[in-house]
């Protein structure tokens, strides 16, 4: 009977969480989420400037 009431009363307060630290939380998923994006964004960026160098300068030697 001990056991249940230590069990219950530890998995109350490990459920319990102040508003600031979940909040913290949020701030650091979503920092770590944008500097994701950000690299993704930054690799996009380059294929995408890789790509088009390379249609210009098959057009030039096409048309020359």
């Amino acid at each position: 009977m001990q056991d249940e009431e230590t069990y219950m009363t530890l998995n109350v307060r490990s459920k319990k969480r102040s508003s600031s630290q979940t909040s913290q939380l949020k701030c650091k998923d979503y920092s770590e989420m944008l500097h994701r994006y950000k690299i993704l964004l930054g690799i996009s960026g380059t294929v995408n400037g890789i790509l088009v160098l390379t249609l210009i300068s098959l057009t030039l030697l096409d048309s020359s």
